[in-house]
């Protein structure tokens, strides 16, 4: 089992650095902690959570159509 924590000055950014992490296969411990030089979140991710996503294939790209004005 791994464990990670992250540390921020604001719950903004405390938001976007965990969320990059979930598709790594890592998930929420707990709550948020504030302190003295911000906020942290514990994230945890089991070592056959980490295999699972490296198995997945990636997702494809969606072909946009456009149309053009002319």
């Amino acid at each position: 089992m791994e464990y990670n924590i992250i540390v921020a000055p604001n719950l903004e950014t405390l938001a976007t650095e965990v969320a990059v992490l979930f598709p790594q296969g890592w998930k929420l411990k707990g709550g948020i902690i504030e302190h003295a030089d911000g906020f942290s979140q514990q994230l945890i991710r089991k070592a056959s959570d980490k295999l699972k996503q490296s198995q997945m294939p990636a997702p494809r790209a969606k072909q946009r159509r456009t149309k053009w004005i002319e």
